[in-house]
């Protein structure tokens, strides 16, 4: 699985209509709808802005928008963009600005479709690597060995909490805690899942 690592936007022209497509970087589908309210705002004289995302939660979740368009011809080509490339807690919005010629249904499938697809080429990706949270029970001497092992294998410190022994909390991958279980064997490790 992939994410985004950069946010793009791309234009099209169909028949003098606009379509202007939006990689957005999400972490949940509320994310989403603030993204898209701003992206509404500053393309307020467009007619309709359609959309298509995959949140990971426990499973893949796909929500999308036809936005008044007919059904199955903007959020749904959107979706099939990010799943045929494996593209999760991302999301493709595409505004369109209504140039008087109607484009039928696999018209406006195509023209969506073409413009979401070059706002995901135009974006960084990277592969998707799941995190998980643990409690490490570390002595002192290994705080900046273990936060320098963490944060280069692209985990995060959670919180910290100091007496005899330091507790991180920490979201780590899988890999990463085998890791440090394996140089640094004198680490307790609890998992919180």
């Amino acid at each position: 699985m992939r994410i985004l690592a950069s946010e793009e936007q791309s234009e099209l022209i169909v028949n003098k209509s606009k379509f202007i497509g939006y990689s957005v970087i999400v972490n949940s589908r509320e994310d989403f709808l603030g993204r898209l309210r701003e992206i509404k705002t500053i393309n307020s004289s467009a007619s309709h802005a359609v959309y298509g995302l995959r949140i990971k939660k426990n499973t893949i979740e796909p929500y999308f928008s036809d936005d008044g368009e007919p059904s199955g011809t903007g959020g749904r080509p959107l979706i099939s963009i990010l799943e045929s490339k494996k593209i999760i807690n991302c999301g493709l919005v595409v505004v369109r600005y209504y140039g008087g010629i109607n484009l039928g249904m696999g018209g406006l499938a195509r023209a969506y479709s073409q413009a979401g697809l070059r706002a995901i080429l135009a974006s960084k990706l990277n592969n998707f690597i799941e995190l998980f949270e643990y409690i490490f029970i570390i002595k002192y001497n290994y705080l900046d060995i273990i936060s320098k092992v963490i944060l280069d294998n692209n985990g995060m410190i959670i919180d910290r909490k100091f007496d005899q022994n330091i507790t991180l909390k920490v979201k780590v991958s899988d890999a990463t805690r085998e890791i440090i279980k394996n140089k640094f064997p004198m680490i307790e490790i609890n998992s919180l899942a």
